[in-house]
């Protein structure tokens, strides 16, 4: 089940295709002059800095430190957005002659934010303590830091806490009605700077803020599309000796036009590497670097780093997938999973991932002393700050956002914590649920997915949180060509057609996905260029697929295999059995398994229940969203449901016991045994002459391709495995002959039950 939402309504705007309008007037745009002003960022479109709560009283007092030789401490924190806010403060100060030093607390033993234990050691080195990224809720260590001499300056973007703390200045956006509310935090250690030094000096440090704008994922609309805009040109002829040795090591060559998606995808997480796997600092001196050498060193380190979190994360991400599967997905809305030994720097992409995959609001903790410690990211509506604020009283810490947060909890309170928060998360879905969604803009014909298209959706960049790159909704495509291609055939390389247009396309991790496509299907998909062999296409590159409405295709070979399924193994009976003859009404959105042997009859459930999920063979997904399966194999895995309906009826009356055995079913429906299913089972049924010539085949070396018929083939095979004349694999392929023997087919139970 996958619910598709348009972002975007039809629009017009003078000059501009339908498409690009309707795409500018979902970002708010809807006037000429605005789009020029929206495709075109310019300086003059940033804020001014002492329009932010606390810019003055912060540049007084750091100026005042600057007069009495003061020693300000910068405490920042060990992501790409902290580390970056740092540098930035620090060449801020030092461009003015402060005296300034860094720290940045280490991720494995101290944890997010400003901690008593290093208060304590900076006020004996320091007069003022300079926060970036971090200090919005350190209500307790900003009293100890004043109560030891030290004046304190806060600069964070953080969800605002119902307390702030008593610190000599604050600079936080959303105080005071700043017009851009969602910076990060280098985006206000940025605004800071160019307060300090004017808009001209702090130019310098620009590359930082677009960097770390992109990193932390905040919303790319408002200035903070301006700095990234703007910014990407800074970061591509960067000065920065680090910057260009961490280009070089994440591919980056010399030349490239730099993009969003380079900084997420290839900077930001080497630089994010370090902080969780080691030494933040180490990322700062690589941005601060004037040296060749050391600045190539680091960024050689972080590439490392960065190549031990990939692996780390995927064994962790292994043994938290295994957790999820334990659970019972159907009445949960959340994940939580713990580790003993997880490190701490990989739980929150784990819990990501996590989120991503089941659209569940997931967290993921690790062991440290007496307590679990980790991170949460939401899915769909939950706002997970909230969430979590709702189990409080249990927590030893927590803090964050709508979508991301940080969390403690004692080891004895783990498991109620894992209830309220599920309740929690119940409470704000109320009647509501977490249906997986796809987003798209608007629709396109295939016919427009060409350079042209891309070149004018280039304009829209930088593309991010809150300016995502444009997806188009495409209904009902010709499926011409399907492959898996990739390591373990991971991805989808495929080919479509509408009205005699033909394009290319590449679906990032739906390799299975080629087993349930029919002739046509539904894609969402962005427009963007392809580079092959010095040629320049535009291809899809695909963020949901769908089976199209004609999903099923024959296959005799699976039929059979489920026929067989069905009627092999024991009767004993379960469950409680309805024969109706039509389909009762189904009123929840989870629960229901549509069972059809023929393509028929699931084409007919298709056109009929469009939201049902799509399933060949099985039904795996835990959350047990309502879903039609065709040509079932009950051998096979298939999560737990509520009830079952048998749309086609059944081979035998007691194959249902064996359906509501392996799904955990309480009940099912079955309908009169369809024409469809009969003519199938007589089509799949071997005669005795036609059993008799594939022995012979058989005996003659003929392993497979005896009838017209495949599934009939399948069959016979079954037949004889069961006769003890021939050996199959657990696929049911024939291995070898066995002895001869006189026997009739009539001692095999599957050809008794298909023949009676």
């Amino acid at each position: 089940m996958r619910k598709l939402s348009p972002r975007a309504i039809p629009f017009t705007l003078p000059g501009y295709p339908d498409y690009l309008a309707a795409l500018l007037h979902a970002r708010g745009i809807s006037t000429v002059q605005d789009a020029q002003v929206y495709l075109n960022p310019k300086a003059e479109h940033l804020h001014n800095p002492f329009l932010m709560h606390g810019m003055q009283k912060a540049c007084d007092l750091v100026k005042q430190a600057m007069e009495q030789g003061q020693i300000v401490a910068v405490y920042g924190d060990y992501d790409a957005d902290g580390v970056c806010a740092s540098a930035i403060i620090l060449e801020a100060l030092q461009a003015l002659g402060v005296k300034a030093f860094p720290y940045i607390p280490t991720r494995q033993s101290e944890g997010y934010g400003i901690n008593q234990s290093a208060v304590l050691m900076l006020s004996k080195q320091a007069e003022v303590l300079f926060s970036v990224d971090c200090g919005i809720t350190a209500v307790d260590e900003v009293d100890l830091a004043k109560s030891l001499g030290m004046q304190v300056i806060i600069t964070d973007h953080h969800t605002l806490p119902e307390s702030l703390p008593d610190a000599d200045a604050i600079i936080h956006p959303q105080l005071a009605g700043y017009p851009e509310p969602n910076l990060c935090g280098a985006g206000v250690a940025w605004k800071f700077a160019c307060a300090l030094l004017g808009q001209e000096k702090a130019w310098a440090s620009l590359d930082l803020a677009a960097l770390a704008t992109v990193a932390d994922m905040v919303h790319l609309t408002g200035e903070n599309r301006v700095i990234v805009s703007l910014g990407l040109t800074e970061i591509q002829q960067s000065k920065r000796l680090g910057l260009q040795a961490l280009m070089q090591v994440a591919g980056i060559r010399a030349g490239t036009s730099l993009t969003s998606e380079h900084i997420a995808f290839q900077l930001a997480p080497r630089l994010n590497a370090t902080g969780r796997l080691a030494d933040a600092q180490d990322a700062l001196s690589l941005l601060m670097s004037r040296d060749q050498a050391q600045a190539n060193h680091l960024a050689e380190q972080m590439d490392l780093l960065n190549r031990e979190r990939r692996e780390i994360e995927q064994e962790t991400l292994k043994e938290a997938s295994e957790q999820v599967r334990q659970m019972d997905l159907r009445s949960l809305r959340s994940i939580v999973v713990q580790g003993e030994d997880w490190n701490p720097g990989v739980v929150g992409l784990t819990a990501g991932k996590l989120a991503e995959r089941w659209n569940y609001p997931a967290i993921a903790l690790s062991k440290n002393g007496e307590e679990y410690a980790g991170s949460g990211r939401s899915a769909g509506i939950v706002d997970l700050y909230a969430a979590l604020k709702d189990c409080e009283a249990m927590l030893t810490r927590f803090g964050g956002h709508t979508m991301a947060a940080g969390l403690a909890v004692r080891e004895e309170n783990l498991d109620a914590f894992k209830t309220r928060f599920d309740e929690a998360v119940k409470r704000q879905l109320g009647e509501g649920d977490l249906i997986p969604e796809t987003e798209y803009d608007t629709s396109l014909p295939l016919s427009q997915v060409n350079l042209d298209t891309v070149s004018l959706l280039d304009q829209l960049a930088p593309f991010g949180m809150g300016n995502p790159s444009p997806v188009f909704l495409m209904e009902n495509l010709q499926l011409v060509t399907a492959r898996a291609v990739g390591s373990e055939g991971a991805h989808l390389k495929l080919t479509v057609g509408q009205s005699g247009t033909v394009r290319d396309g590449i679906a990032f991790g739906f390799g299975m996905m080629g087993k349930i496509l029919g002739k046509d299907v539904t894609l969402v998909g962005s427009v963007a260029r392809n580079e092959f062999n010095g040629k320049v296409t535009a291809q899809l590159k695909i963020k949901a697929l769908l089976p199209g409405m004609n999903a099923f295709e024959q296959d005799s070979l699976l039929q059979a295999r489920a026929i067989t399924s069905a009627l092999m193994g024991d009767s004993l009976d379960a469950g409680v059995v309805h024969q109706v003859t039509d389909i009762p009404e189904i009123g929840d959105k989870r629960g229901t398994l549509l069972i059809a042997y023929t393509h028929q009859t699931a084409n007919a459930l298709r056109q009929r229940f469009p939201d049902f999920q799509v399933c060949v063979s099985q039904a795996t997904d835990p959350r047990a969203f309502n879903a039609i399966v065709y040509a079932p194999d009950v051998d096979l895995h298939f999560a737990s449901f509520e009830q079952l309906i048998f749309a086609d009826g059944l081979p035998n009356a007691c194959s249902v016991h064996k359906a509501l055995r392996k799904t955990g079913a309480k009940k099912a429906f079955v309908l009169p045994q369809s024409k469809a299913l009969g003519d199938l089972m007589t089509q799949c049924t071997p005669s005795i002459e036609e059993l008799r010539s594939i022995y012979v085949c058989l005996r003659n070396g003929t392993i497979a391709g005896f009838t017209q018929h495949p599934g009939k083939d399948f069959i016979a095979l079954m037949i004889f495995e069961q006769l003890g004349l021939v050996q199959l694999d657990e696929e049911g392929n024939f291995r070898r002959m066995l002895p001869m023997k006189r026997i009739g087919p009539e001692q095999s139970p599957l050809y008794r039950k298909l023949t009676t």
